[in-house]
């Protein structure tokens, strides 16, 4: 099967599972803003919010090693897989456990520290998750994992709408968000089995490849964390829960649209790793078309948000939250660097330069911390929203100046300009419907868009098919 057959083929899959999953979790979301309130959702968002932190302390770069790790040539992969199980279980376990202690050492309100208490089991199912998952993109099988999500989707709606409709209450709706996260890792784990036969184990050799390979990852995702969740956790120690609430929930939208470029960058890691090795010219023509498909989406999305941001927040979380449209506006741009940094982050990856990076990652997490704690108590959730923006920026450029110096890779932009047009195009074509449903809008803004594309020539069918000749080596 060709390359870029393979990658389209589990897109696909991806994409329409996304497309499922995100409804439902769209449906999800609208039934706690509008039953939890500005003030409910914000201490449901502190609760994820201080979780992440220790969520990602778990990941120690250990999705990202997977792939790496399986794709090496002559690798055995159930000995190295189970490995990782076995470290990952550890990790989750220790880490956990320590962050539901001390929430209770904080000044947060009871119903913030036994949230967390519940909701601890969903952080440690999904992280069991993200280490299946690197095998499943290993093997290029992400039909099974849109469709494990979608059955844990499908469980936490249940959960949340029975929590609502018979008026449970806080905690059950924390803890259906556990059910879910469970149902979601149960079927990958038991599916899992018949792609690779491993079993827990712990050997010193391969321990001491995982660390090697991970530990420059776990740096900067550890690194990532504070510029990326630090705003919320101190925007909840020094403003009121309402405003943590808005915030939360133009935040929501933000970690929905940025689901995307890591499920499809997912594929491609273990691609640019053989091709960097293999064939640089390739190396550079799958980066270059990542970076074009990853601008088709994310410009138009930044248009479109900042004219329908109001619109958009009160479809997601009802009329309560409309506040949230402002900072979604700021945050949407973040957003669409996140793409990019990703997509930059990832080939530096590919081609082992990980290390290179770590001083960009950890000049940003000091820079955002320091402004963070002087911005957000005078400005509240605006400094947050803005400094989150200039933060991605600041990973962009570093990621993109390591790629460039380290591989001397090249990205032509010429693309962007057509893009940008058609964003604009699509949103004339959207200012006299702006009193239509959003569902409406965002169809014509879909075929407008695309159709200015296409006349514009922003993509060109004879490259495309171009590309689904390429074969895997």
């Amino acid at each position: 099967m060709s390359l870029v057959r393979k990658i389209a083929r589990n897109t696909f899959w991806q994409a329409g599972g996304k497309i499922i999953s995100t409804a439902i979790g769209l449906a999800t979301v609208a039934l706690m803003t509008r039953y939890l309130g500005r003030e409910g959702f914000g201490y449901y968002t502190t609760v994820v919010a201080y979780l992440q932190f220790f969520g990602v302390l778990i990941d120690f770069g250990l999705q990202m090693a997977t792939a790496q790790l399986l794709s090496r040539p002559g690798a055995d992969q159930a000995k190295i897989f189970g490995n990782l199980i076995a470290v990952r279980l550890i990790s989750a376990a220790l880490f956990l456990g320590a962050g539901t202690l001390i929430v209770f050492a904080l000044p947060y309100p009871p119903l913030v520290k036994i949230g967390v208490a519940i909701a601890a089991a969903s952080f440690f199912f999904i992280s069991l998750q993200s280490v299946l998952i690197g095998l499943y993109q290993k093997q290029m099988a992400m039909a099974e994992v849109a469709l494990a999500e979608i059955w844990g989707r499908l469980a936490l709606l249940a959960g949340i709408g029975a929590s609502v409709y018979f008026h449970w209450g806080f905690y059950p709706i924390v803890a259906a968000v556990s059910f879910g996260s469970f149902v979601n890792f149960a079927i990958l784990f038991f599916q899992s089995k018949k792609y690779l036969a491993y079993r827990l184990r712990l050997d010193r050799a391969v321990l001491k490849d995982i660390w090697d390979t991970s530990w420059p990852l776990a740096i900067t995702i550890s690194l990532t964390l504070v510029y990326f969740r630090a705003d919320t956790i101190i925007l909840s120690f020094v403003r009121p829960a309402g405003e943590v609430g808005i915030y939360g929930a133009a935040y929501k939208v933000l970690e929905i649209l940025i689901q995307f470029p890591y499920l499809f960058l997912g594929l491609i890691l273990p691609l640019l790793s053989g091709f960097y090795l293999t064939d640089q010219r390739l190396f550079e023509k799958i980066l270059q078309k990542s970076f074009d498909f990853l601008a088709i989406v994310a410009v138009p999305m930044v248009f479109a948000t900042w004219l329908l941001a109001e619109k958009i927040m009160v479809f997601v979380a009802g009329p309560d939250f409309v506040l949230s449209g402002g900072p979604l506006r700021i945050l949407i741009v973040a957003a669409a660097l996140i793409y990019f940094g990703a997509l930059f982050g990832y080939a530096v990856v590919a081609a082992g330069w990980q290390r290179k990076i770590i001083g960009f990652y950890l000049f940003d997490a000091v820079f955002s911390l320091a402004a963070y704690l002087v911005f957000i108590p005078l400005y509240s959730y605006w400094a947050g929203a803005i400094l989150t923006v200039l933060t991605e920026a600041i990973i962009v450029a570093a990621a993109w100046h390591v790629l460039k110096k380290q591989t001397g890779a090249k990205i032509k932009i010429g693309i962007l300009g057509k893009i940008v047009l058609s964003s604009l195009i699509m949103c004339a074509a959207l200012w006299p419907l702006l009193n239509q449903s959003i569902l409406t809008l965002v169809i014509v803004g879909v075929v407008v868009y695309f159709a200015a594309l296409y006349l514009l020539k922003g993509y060109d069918k004879a490259e495309v098919l171009d590309m689904f000749k390429l074969k895997i080596k």
